[in-house]
C-alpha cells in the first residue's frame, strides 16, 4: 500500500467522517466539517541564476518638524571649561614641567609641600562641556577630557575634582570621576599601534548653578532661529504657522521667523512652543558640494547639477625599484666594502578616456557616471574644483 500524502489523508478523513454522519443519523440535513488550513508553500532560496524581484521604492517624506531645523531664540546651550589632573594612569602620564607644577600646586593647596614629584601616572588635562538651557543644580552632564601635556593615554584614569567655569568666570559645574575612553595604544621597541584617540575621554559632571537664559517672550512674541539660513525655508515656516494660526507669523530674514503668541496660549507658552515645533515643513536644500581635504571625503546635495562637459581621464603609474649593490675593492688595494644605491624609475602612461557628461545631471546620475569611470575621491575633488572654476558646476563649492 502506497503512503498517502498529507492532503490525500485529509481528503480521505473528510469522506469517512461524512459517511459516518449519514449512517448514524439517517438523513442529515446539514453537516459542516472543519478542515485544517493548508500549509503555506515552503520558502525557496533563489539560486545563482534566478532573478530577484526588486523591492518597491520606499516612500520618502521630504518634510521635517520645525523644531528639528529651528530653535527658540534664548533657548541655547552654554560652554564651560576648566583644567584639572587625572590620576591612576599606568605609566602613561605626562612628564612635562606643566604637569609637575600643577601637581605641586595641588598638594600645596592641601597643605603638603613636595619637592621633585614623579608624574608618570598623572596627566594635566583640559575639561570642556556644554550645559543645556534650563539646567538645574544637581543634574548630571557629560564632559570631554583632553590631554594637555605629553601623556600618551588616559585609559584607566580618574579625574580629580575640577571646576568648570563659564565665560563670566563663574563656576557652573564640577567634574570628577572615572574617565571613559574608547582609545587604546601599545608601543614596543620597534613598533607601535594605536586605535582611535587614547588621549581623549568622557567623564561626568554635576551642575552646581543654573545657567541664566535669555528672554524668550518679547512683547507677546517669540522668534524661531533657523540652523541653516534660507529665505525659502523661513517663508515655508511662516506659511505653515499662518495656516494654523492665521496672521501670527512672519519671516524677518533668512534665519529668523517671528511668531506672535495667540491669546488662547497666553498662559501656556510651553504648550504653544510644543505645538508649533511639531508642525512639518519642507525645507529648502541648497545645491552645495562639501569637500573635506583632510579626510578626502566629498558630499554632494541632491540639487547639484552640472552643465555639459567633456571629461578626460588617464592613468599614470610611476614605479620605483631599489637594487643596491656591494662594491668590493681589490684585496691588495686596502679599501673598504661599500653599498652603492641603484634606483630604477619606470613611468607607464595609458591612453586617455574621453567621456561626455550631459547637462542637467543630478547627483545620482553624476555618481553613476563617475563610478563607471572608477574615479577616486582625490580625483573627484580635483574634478569638482575644475568644474567650479570652469563654471559648469551649478552649485556652491565648500572646501573644509
Amino acid at each position: 500500500m502506497q503512503t498517502l500524502s498529507k492532503h490525500s489523508r485529509l481528503a480521505f478523513s473528510t469522506l469517512c467522517l461524512a459517511a459516518l454522519l449519514i449512517s448514524n443519523g439517517g438523513v442529515v440535513a446539514r453537516a459542516q466539517v472543519l478542515q485544517e488550513p493548508l500549509p503555506p508553500p515552503p520558502a525557496t532560496t533563489p539560486g545563482p541564476g534566478s532573478t530577484l524581484t526588486p523591492l518597491a521604492p520606499l516612500r520618502q517624506d521630504p518634510s521635517v518638524r520645525i523644531k528639528d531645523i529651528a530653535f527658540v531664540e534664548g533657548d541655547r546651550v552654554n560652554h564651560v571649561s576648566g583644567e584639572g589632573l587625572v590620576f591612576g594612569l599606568s605609566g602613561t602620564g605626562g612628564k612635562s614641567q606643566q604637569t609637575r607644577q600643577m601637581l605641586a600646586n595641588y598638594y600645596l593647596r592641601r597643605g603638603v609641600r613636595v619637592g621633585q614629584v614623579d608624574t608618570k601616572n598623572i596627566s594635566a588635562v583640559m575639561v570642556s562641556g556644554k550645559i543645556p538651557a534650563y539646567a538645574r543644580p544637581g543634574e548630571t552632564i557629560l564632559v570631554t577630557v583632553s590631554v594637555a601635556d605629553d601623556a600618551s593615554s588616559l585609559r584607566g584614569g580618574t579625574l580629580n575634582q575640577t571646576a568648570l567655569r563659564g565665560i563670566d568666570d563663574e563656576i557652573y559645574a564640577i567634574a570628577q570621576g572615572a574617565i571613559i575612553g574608547g582609545g587604546i595604544s601599545a608601543e614596543g621597541a620597534g613598533a607601535n599601534v594605536q586605535k582611535n584617540h587614547p588621549t581623549v575621554g568622557v567623564c561626568e559632571a554635576i551642575v552646581e548653578r543654573a545657567v541664566p537664559c535669555g528672554t524668550i517672550i518679547d512683547n507677546g512674541s517669540l522668534r524661531l532661529v533657523l540652523r541653516n539660513k534660507s529665505y525659502s525655508t523661513a517663508t515655508a515656516i511662516g506659511n505653515a504657522l499662518n495656516r494654523i494660526f492665521p496672521g501670527r507669523a512672519r519671516a524677518l530674514d533668512s534665519g529668523t521667523v517671528q511668531v506672535f503668541i495667540p491669546s488662547t496660549f497666553a498662559n501656556s507658552v510651553t504648550e504653544f512652543i510644543s505645538t508649533i515645533g511639531n508642525l512639518r515643513v519642507e525645507p529648502d536644500t541648497p545645491a552645495r558640494v562639501v569637500i573635506n581635504q583632510k579626510t578626502g571625503s566629498i558630499v554632494l546635495g541632491h540639487n547639484v547639477k552640472i552643465a555639459p562637459v567633456l571629461f578626460a581621464s588617464e592613468n599614470i603609474v610611476i614605479a620605483t625599484t631599489e637594487t643596491p649593490i656591494a662594491s668590493q675593492p681589490n684585496p691588495l688595494a686596502g679599501g673598504d666594502t661599500v653599498v652603492l644605491p641603484r634606483t630604477g624609475i619606470d613611468l607607464f602612461e595609458s591612453g586617455g578616456r574621453y567621456n561626455v557628461l550631459p547637462g542637467g545631471m543630478t547627483v545620482g546620475d553624476l555618481a553613476t557616471a563617475l563610478n563607471s569611470l572608477a574615479v577616486s575621491p582625490t580625483t573627484l575633488i580635483s574634478i569638482m574644483t575644475t568644474l567650479r572654476n570652469q563654471g559648469a558646476l551649478k552649485a556652491e563649492l565648500v572646501i573644509e
